[in-house]
């Protein structure tokens, strides 16, 4: 890198700030917008609504299951290519539904588009890119998703309001394909090497890059700790309650007495703090490590999950706040951070695949789950209840489960 010149992974940073953006920004982070003006207007249960946050986590979780070898084999920016488009189509044509089937089968391309183009291949990018700063760098890309949460929520709660969901759904679409297709097709690089460059930090090492990537231990020697499989089931515990405050605290709060647009503001209040907390939450990767920042998150999942089943008192809006913008921002920084600062990178695309597709598992029976618990007691806050102790239960699992390093050669 030659001095006065910026460094072009930044602007790979910038491209998955976008991407985060317009794909977690939209797609996850204005879901719960829709879930009553849909039902109400097309007689769905709010259970039958949730699947299809379930149908989108399933594909997200089959592409990182299979990751390691899906993104080793095809190049990294062909697949988010090809991922803007289906994304930005797919959820425009929602706006075309006429029953849950169809509702369902486009949730099943914006499913896979997401899984293409967001967390992981980002994740993959900026692990080949920065050597150094890597929490910071992943912490500022994937804050692209609470300030496009905040942003469209605000928007789509107004739109909703005036021309309707299927309008929403139609002006959110375009705007999104006017962003990920440029930005994918244009920016994003696989790796330094294309450009002849070396990773941020690489110069400081005593070796090359190769020698760095081959360092680590093996997705055959991780799958055999009983370590590993411990951290996926307290990743995969830890999202649930990520995934009920995430996708259903706006619906909770209108139906706790806060109007829709209150409701709406509210979570793009929160989405704002994720967007801090996530820049912040890498930066305190970097400085803290992997078992204080991630035991301050945890902390921060709690205070959230309590926030959101005492939100009768307004004071607990803050908590609800504080707690969702640390808290979710591990959902997307941590596991990146953690897997190769633990295991190393000689298979860090199969090894973090096997870890997000955990992380996804959540995603895919939480939506049902908290759904049905709402159908069956017309409220969500005794599954609110059960996620104060869960999260707590994972607090003290990674405490214990970090406290240790892996050594390998």
């Amino acid at each position: 890198m030659k001095k006065g010149r910026i460094f072009y992974g930044w602007y790979i940073v910038a491209a998955g700030f976008l991407v985060m953006f317009c794909s977690i920004g939209i797609v996850n982070n204005c879901s719960g917008l829709y879930i009553k003006p849909v039902c109400d207007d097309m007689g769905f249960s709010r259970g039958a609504m949730g699947g299809n946050m379930t149908i989108l986590s399933a594909c997200q979780m089959i592409v990182a299951l299979f990751g390691g070898k899906i993104f080793v084999r095809f190049d990294v920016r062909n697949i988010m290519r090809i991922s803007s488009i289906a994304l930005a189509v797919s959820y425009f044509s929602y706006s075309f539904v006429q029953s849950l089937p169809m509702y369902y089968a486009l949730s099943v391309v914006l499913g896979f588009a997401m899984g293409g183009i967001a967390a992981m291949p980002l994740s993959i990018l900026i692990g080949n890119w920065f050597r150094e700063r890597r929490g910071f760098a992943i912490g500022v890309a994937f804050m692209g998703s609470g300030i496009g949460g905040m942003l469209f929520n605000a928007l789509a709660g107004q739109l909703i309001t005036t021309v309707g969901w299927r309008q929403t759904y139609r002006v959110l679409g375009i705007i999104a394909f006017c962003i990920l297709v440029p930005v994918c097709w244009l920016v994003v690089r696989t790796r330094p090497s294309d450009l002849g460059l070396l990773p941020y930090g690489q110069e400081k090492e005593s070796g090359n890059a190769a020698s760095f990537d081959d360092r680590g231990m093996t997705v055959q020697e991780v799958v055999h700790t009983g370590r590993f499989w411990a951290l996926c089931l307290v990743t995969a515990l830890g999202n649930i309650s990520l995934c009920a405050l995430n996708q259903n605290v706006t619906p909770h709060l209108s139906d706790e007495g806060y109007s829709l647009q209150t409701a709406a503001n509210i979570s793009a209040v929160m989405l704002g703090g994720l967007a801090c907390g996530k820049m912040f939450l890498g930066w305190l990767y970097d400085k803290l490590g992997a078992r204080r920042a991630t035991l301050l998150a945890n902390c921060c999942t709690v205070l959230g999950v309590t926030g959101a089943f005492f939100c009768r008192f307004p004071v607990m809006i803050a908590a609800i706040v504080v707690g969702f913008s640390l808290g979710n921002a591990f959902g997307s920084v941590a596991n990146p951070i953690i897997v190769q600062s633990i295991y190393g990178r000689k298979n860090y695309s199969a090894i973090l695949g096997l870890v997000t597709a955990c992380n996804n598992l959540a995603g895919v029976f939480t939506p049902v789950m908290i759904g049905s618990v709402y159908d069956y007691f017309g409220s969500y806050s005794p599954a609110f209840a059960a996620m104060m102790f869960i999260s707590s239960c994972c607090t003290v699992g990674y405490f214990i489960l970090l406290g240790k390093r892996v050594e390998y050669d």
